[in-house]
């Protein structure tokens, strides 16, 4: 028994021994090459598809190089020939791209006369020349190897590389690669992006989607979407990879940043932040800065880019969303410095020039502004609804500078995109009060009023155009709200003179127009209306027969015309209201020069009230005819008409007297007439010219990426060595001691002694 178990020990050793020899040992090593190749090949791939290198440095990438590495230095070791040299070259140059020497392992290959080799050795190399930029090289070797699918698609990527756009799509409408993971239709998707083609672009990379749903082809297309202004499309490419690739989370929150979708867009920017990857974090800052910009959260806005500073120093984007704080907070002159700084460095920024503008306008440097609007022209978007107060400030520039027809135009583009927008409503009505459209003006600023009242100027100029139309009682509370508003504004308190005047509030109304006349004697609209008031009063005192009184109320009146025309002598309606005094103190040649001086309507109407007087009733029919002529609707004409016809004005007198804000006259002008008739007097008031703190809200710069970049296949392969004819290898002899045994009995002999086998 003992005899048998020492046969079977020498015949397991025998076993070993033929296991180890150098040919076994090689075929098992070159197969486990190949399949740490092909475990490799599939990263490698990602790098470039992704454009993410940092996936080559990895510990379990690294890791297998190194098992390569090991791998191929024992199978080389047992198994290369002098014949192998060009497998050996190849092979060494495959694990030297694998692990990022691409020059050297095409250096390698370059030693190689490949014209007698494998054509899979020229393909190889083809790939190399491909890594090293060597296209040229790179589509020759491409057509010495077998073909297939993978050199097609790697020969279109050449052209692409060296940007022969025309020359790929050539290329690719005769040949195709259809069996590349969707490779083919992305690369033709990208070259049709460089030649200006985003639809077709669109459809190449769409196909691609359908054949694998990739990451880089979901952001391709999200980018030529989103450049495109399809927003929306885009943020469904984003969404649909973004919780797997921190890249596309970027993506899509900025996309969420471009509809304006601030609180989702600052949530996603956050779940971010709180993951471990920090490649974007600055990224991630500043969109959550943009957010809450586009929120109105100044403070937290200025605080999270101070943070993006730390990452992101200097980029334009950063740098005009800080400018973009401080244009709220109406700090002009900081927010200049940081748009000047982004246009010095990067003058085709347009966001930059926009926000430099808004800075001049806030300067009041409307020329310099409206340059800045000029140059970024591009970058105004009359379909975005958050552009309006860009316009508005572009218009109110225009509109002080004399440019009513431009301002006029930008006016209405704001209200298009809010028609809430009471600053450009305010506008366009001081455009029509210029243009003598007051109708026209009295609607806009009444809808301005409708969402902002807490402007005086508003409501004085609202009140200005209802005492135009003779519609005092409604005046009567615009200009109460005008000057509760702002006791200090001249025109409200003028305004409000006249209707405390037509209320029949005489006193009241010489009480203000004192007060104002001593504090700005300069104005002569304060000096034209006080005579008027003071005319009425004069009448009050004929009524009750007190001549005297009435008599220094004239003089009074008289004074404060002639010291109105003093200062403004242009404003020759002042000698209507002067005529009516000469009427009164019975100088009527006087008077009919006075009117003479200004022959409009109004002067027609007095001028027939005057001849009436007398009862020069053919001349007085005459004058009012001809005032009929130039308004045949004028309510008041159309009164004392039929009042001279019938004679019966005295009658008339106490009969028309009506408190309808509608009635031809006010009930002052019928109740103080000393002859029945309708005098016209002519109030002064001058409009303000309005102007707005600006609710600055700018477009956000949102991230616009460019990551454009051909996707090559990537599949080297490792070249056996030749089989051995024979066996070369050099056998060593082995030795072995002679091992004494000492059995039991044996008493010291030595030596072995070998059972019997029976």
């Amino acid at each position: 028994m003992l005899q048998k178990f020492y046969l079977i020990i020498t015949f397991t050793i025998l076993l070993t021994l033929m296991a180890l020899r150098p040919g076994s040992v090689s075929a098992q090593d070159f197969g486990e090459c190949q399949k740490i190749v092909k475990d490799l090949l599939p990263v490698f791939n990602r790098a470039f598809e992704e454009n993410n290198p940092a996936l080559l440095r990895e510990e379990s990438y690294q890791r297998g190089i190194r098992n390569l590495q090991a791998a191929y230095a024992l199978y080389h070791k047992e198994a290369f020939q002098a014949t192998d040299s060009a497998q050996r070259m190849n092979n060494e140059a495959v694990i030297l791209a694998l692990s990022g020497n691409y020059q050297k392992a095409l250096h390698i290959m370059e030693e190689l006369d490949l014209s007698a080799q494998d054509a899979q050795l020229h393909y190889n190399r083809g790939l190399f020349g491909l890594l090293s930029g060597k296209f040229d090289q790179a589509r020759n070797d491409f057509n010495e190897s077998p073909g297939g699918a993978e050199a097609t698609l790697n020969t279109l990527v050449t052209f692409g590389k060296q940007k022969k756009y025309n020359e790929a799509v050539s290329f690719a409408s005769t040949n195709s690669a259809r069996g590349t993971g969707g490779k083919w239709n992305y690369n033709l998707g990208l070259l049709h992006k460089f030649l200006g083609q985003n639809e077709e672009a669109v459809d190449e990379i769409t196909t691609a989607i359908r054949q694998k749903d990739e990451m880089a082809y979901r952001l391709q297309r999200g980018d030529i979407l989103m450049h495109t202004g399809s927003e929306k499309k885009a943020v469904k490419d984003f969404e649909k990879v973004s919780k797997t690739h921190p890249k596309a989370q970027i993506r899509y929150a900025n996309a969420l940043l471009s509809l304006n979708q601030f609180g989702a867009a600052k949530a996603v920017f956050q779940t971010y932040l709180e993951s471990d990857d920090r490649t974007f974090r600055g990224d991630a800052y500043l969109g959550i800065a943009h957010a809450s910009y586009g929120l109105h959260q100044i403070s937290e806005a200025q605080r999270f880019y101070k943070l993006a500073s730390t990452i992101k120093r200097e980029t334009p984007a950063l740098q005009a969303g800080i400018g973009n704080t401080h244009l709220a907070k109406r700090e002009y002159q900081t927010a200049f410095t940081l748009f000047d700084r982004v246009i010095k460095k990067d003058s085709t920024y347009l966001p930059a020039y926009l926000g430099r503008a808004i800075s001049y306008y806030g300067q009041k440097k409307y020329d310099l502004a409206l340059k800045d609007f000029k140059k970024a022209e591009k970058a105004l978007d009359e379909n975005n609804r958050f552009f309006a107060d860009l316009f508005v400030s572009k218009a109110f520039s225009e509109y002080y500078l004399k440019r009513s027809p431009e301002a006029q135009e930008d006016f209405l583009k704001a209200i298009k995109l809010d028609g809430t927008r009471y600053e450009a409503l305010a506008g366009i009505s001081g455009i029509m009060i210029d243009q003598k459209r007051y109708s026209e003006a009295g609607q806009y600023l009444a809808k301005a009023l409708q969402y902002e009242q807490g402007y005086d100027l508003m409501w004085s100029n609202y009140g200005s155009l209802l005492m135009h139309f003779d519609m005092y009682k409604k005046g009567y509370k615009v200009f109460q709200k005008a000057v509760s508003l702002n006791p200090s504004n001249v025109n409200a308190q003028n305004g409000w003179g006249v209707v405390l005047l037509e209320n029949d509030q005489l006193d009241k109304a010489m009480t203000l127009y004192d007060s104002l006349v001593r504090e700005k004697p300069e104005l002569p609209f304060l000096h034209n209306n006080r005579g008027i008031v003071q005319a009425y009063i004069g009448n009050r005192h004929s009524q009750k027969h007190q001549v005297n009184e009435a008599n220094a109320r004239y003089d009074g009146s008289y004074e404060d015309f002639k010291k109105a025309m003093d200062v403004a002598p242009a404003r020759k309606f002042y000698n209507v209201n002067q005529g009516n005094v000469y009427r009164y103190q019975e100088k009527f040649d006087e008077a009919k020069l006075s009117y003479q001086t200004y022959q409009d309507k109004s002067a027609l109407n007095n001028t027939a009230v005057m001849y009436a007087g007398q009862q020069r009733l053919k001349e007085a029919k005459y004058y009012l005819g001809v005032a009929l002529q130039i308004d045949s609707l004028h309510r008041v004409f159309q009164y004392n008409m039929t009042i001279l016809a019938k004679g019966k004005q005295q009658e008339m007198m106490r009969l028309v007297a009506s408190s309808d804000e509608n009635s031809p006259f006010s009930d002052i002008g019928i109740k103080y007439s000393r002859d029945g008739f309708v005098t016209i007097y002519l109030y002064d008031y001058e409009y303000d010219v309005l102007s707005f703190p600006g609710r600055h809200y700018m477009p956000l710069p949102v991230a616009e990426y460019k990551e454009d970049y051909f996707i090559p296949e990537y599949d080297f392969k490792l070249v056996a060595y030749e089989k051995k004819k024979g066996d070369t290898t050099k056998k060593k002899r082995v030795h072995y001691h002679s091992q004494k045994v000492k059995l039991p009995g044996s008493r010291g002999k030595s030596g072995t002694k070998c059972p019997i086998l029976f």
